[in-house]
């Protein structure tokens, strides 16, 4: 579609449909179903599919089925989504992804991202990593849930807050592997010098804030 043509009518149509926005453009970059999409923004099913059929059709999502489920996932090749982002980080309405809500119960948790599948850097070595003191009962029904609802096998990284900061230390391969590709912060209670960005400062990442 060529831009100049672009009915940009379209795209802030109602609230339901910047709230969807929000959550596909702040948010982790994964598939959502309808009724979790629904869940996240807070609007009835029936407006829901409504908006996500109209940024199904302006080129905005993708969709494909899997288990009897439909999945919408953003087009990362829609011409807008930087401006789109960039516009929802700053005026857009609070949306909270509910598949990491409830991270503080885990334990102390110091700091947390996701990688891998959830940022399509599949040259990461895990999916989810997290560093803190964690239970670790909490944390495997932490996991088993989002693999239910995401219906997909996840890989996760639990490491002590020493350990971490022996790998940061030292240049780690692993921890470059995935600093060095696009994640996302969910929790970071690190003091500067913990910080990722000591590490990437070597070798950058390409990092999204993650919506508060």
């Amino acid at each position: 579609m060529n831009s100049k043509s672009f009915p940009l009518e379209k795209i802030f149509g109602s609230r339901t449909r910047v709230k969807i926005i929000t959550l596909f453009t702040t948010g982790v970059k994964r598939p959502y179903y309808v009724r979790e999409i629904s869940r996240n923004v807070n609007e009835r099913l029936n407006a829901v599919r409504r908006e996500l059929d109209i940024l199904r059709k302006i080129g905005m999502l993708t969709t494909h089925d899997n288990k009897r489920r439909k999945y919408y996932v953003l087009n990362h090749n829609f011409f807008l989504i930087d401006e789109l982002a960039s516009i929802m980080q700053k005026a857009g309405p609070g949306v909270e992804d509910t598949l990491f809500k409830n991270m503080e119960r885990l334990g102390d948790l110091k700091y947390a991202c996701v990688s891998g599948y959830f940022t399509g850097a599949k040259e990461s070595p895990t999916d989810i990593l997290l560093v803190g003191s964690l239970n670790e009962e909490r944390l495997a029904n932490f996991i088993k849930r989002i693999e239910d609802q995401l219906d997909q096998e996840i890989t996760y990284t639990p490491m002590t807050e020493n350990e971490y900061r022996y790998r940061l230390n030292f240049n780690d391969l692993f921890l470059r592997n995935i600093f060095g590709h696009p994640y996302k912060e969910l929790i970071n209670k690190f003091d500067q010098r913990l910080d990722p960005v000591n590490l990437t400062k070597k070798q950058p990442a390409v990092s999204v804030p993650f919506a508060k």
